[in-house]
């Protein structure tokens, strides 16, 4: 994950220099140019959402853990108060 920014600037300096490198006319270039950038944009969106249904997912998990974990404490806790 720390390396996705430099490979979506990558992939998106690389598809720049190959529309404006392709023999084609200006205006089919420039319709090129706006259907790749829409399709990069598209998948930037995908991945930050993956990405952050990751994050939401991890951050669940540990709260849950954590949960689990005061609780049990709780319970060692109230055991030995009894004793």
């Amino acid at each position: 994950m720390k390396s996705l920014p430099g490979i979506l600037v990558g992939l998106a300096v690389g598809a720049i220099v190959g529309v404006l490198l392709a023999p084609e006319s200006g205006k089919k270039t420039r319709k090129r140019i706006s259907s790749e950038s829409d399709s990069f944009f598209k998948d930037l969106q995908d991945q930050l959402q993956s990405g952050l249904e990751s994050i939401k997912n991890q951050y669940n998990d540990y709260v849950d853990s954590a949960s689990e974990k005061a609780q049990d404490a709780v319970g060692q806790a109230k055991r030995k108060a009894k004793q």
